[in-house]
């Protein structure tokens, strides 16, 4: 399974962004609101201080982790990819970036010490995994009290449902034929003993192209609010999750 997901992200590299639509203007927005949202969660909890190690997990082409990095200039951020093509687009994107540490690793296996890292992260990568195996070596690295946190695409939305049932949409829309997506009731279930911080649903909207930007934004804006109506909260077609290794 991780040999073809890596072949098929090493085909992927060179139009992975426009694939995803990282270019689009919407879609950037987004990611700078996912990437406030993690880097709010480390303030929370005292977790962005210069002594604080950091692994970003699947960094693909480097889009979150460039504005992780601008943040948290003078800390030292590890991000692995099993793709060598994809971590050499991450590197000329954030050629600038000095505090960035880019590996081909794979999230079964780091080559990582035990118990070195207080924070992992990652975006839109868990879904591509053997869960059990990948919690397996985030407990071995993580150090007790450390925090993990991911953004993934919401099973529940039904946008996603479909999407990730249908292989021609598979295709189209760049997926690997064996992914799924994460169930934001499941938490517990993905990481044993772990204690669940946070589980917020956001994205409920799909952007419209014909549709100017600003009133796109505004739409978007009004539609984060369905996170607090019962059943909407849990449609958001991605899942921010938020849990810690317990001392």
């Amino acid at each position: 399974m991780e040999r073809e997901e890596k072949e098929h992200f090493d085909k992927m590299a060179k139009v992975y962004d426009k694939n995803y639509g990282y270019n689009q203007i919407f879609t950037k927005h987004k990611i700078h609101r996912k990437a406030d949202y993690f880097l709010t969660l480390l303030k929370k909890y005292d977790l962005n201080s210069k002594k604080v190690n950091i692994l970003e997990i699947g960094c693909g082409t480097g889009a979150y982790t460039a504005l992780v990095a601008r943040k948290l200039k003078g800390r030292k951020i590890t991000a692995i990819d099993i793709s060598p093509g994809i971590i050499k687009v991450a590197k000329n994107k954030t050629k600038n970036l000095k505090n960035i540490s880019y590996k081909v690793k794979s999230a079964y296996d780091t080559g990582l010490k035990n118990d070195s890292i207080d924070v992992i992260f990652g975006f839109y990568v868990l879904h591509h995994l053997v869960i059990e195996k990948a919690v397996k070596e985030i407990n071995r690295i993580l150090k007790p009290g450390g925090l993990v946190f991911f953004c993934e695409p919401n099973i529940l939305n039904p946008l996603v449902y479909i999407i990730k049932s249908n292989k021609y949409l598979k295709e189209r829309a760049g997926d690997s034929l064996d992914e799924w997506a994460i169930n934001p009731l499941g938490i517990k279930k993905y990481f044993p003993g772990y204690k669940v911080l946070d589980v917020v649903t956001s994205e409920y909207i799909i952007p419209i192209s014909f549709l100017p930007y600003r009133l796109i934004l505004k739409i978007d804006n009004i539609a984060q609010y369905f996170r607090y109506i019962p059943v909407l909260k849990n449609l958001g077609g991605s899942v921010k999750l938020l849990v810690k290794k317990k001392i």
